[in-house]
């Protein structure tokens, strides 16, 4: 099992994202629905770097629409993990996606899935 380090449940906003580094990793987006009191994921991914990747998610620099949707209608919010190695990326997305079946994300790598933790 890669053992991934993730980051708390950060603020998808300028200064959330301004405190990750510039590393390789996969992330997760998730929404917080106060009618439910409970988290959601609506968005995986992965990039060379996570900075600039979970920059391109804030709103108003947002290009899916899926995501813009979430972010006009809840306060959402992102974990990441450093991953340098780009298999390891591809298989780590793809349990994320796995686990958490995002109703955003468009396609994944056609890969096998790693077993990562998820917290």
């Amino acid at each position: 099992m890669l053992q991934l380090k993730w980051t708390k449940l950060t603020p998808l906003s300028e200064s959330g994202v301004s405190g990750i580094n510039k590393v390789a990793g996969v992330y997760r987006l998730s929404y917080y629905d106060s009618n439910e009191k409970a988290y959601y994921v609506y968005y995986v991914g992965q990039a060379a770097d996570l900075n600039a990747r979970l920059n391109q998610h804030r709103a108003g620099n947002e290009q899916n629409s899926c995501c813009a949707r979430y972010l006009k209608s809840y306060n959402c919010f992102f974990r990441a993990a450093a991953i340098s190695g780009q298999a390891d990326r591809d298989g780590a997305e793809v349990a994320l996606y796995n686990k958490y079946t995002p109703s955003c994300v468009e396609k994944t790598p056609d890969v096998k899935p790693i077993q990562i933790n998820f917290e």
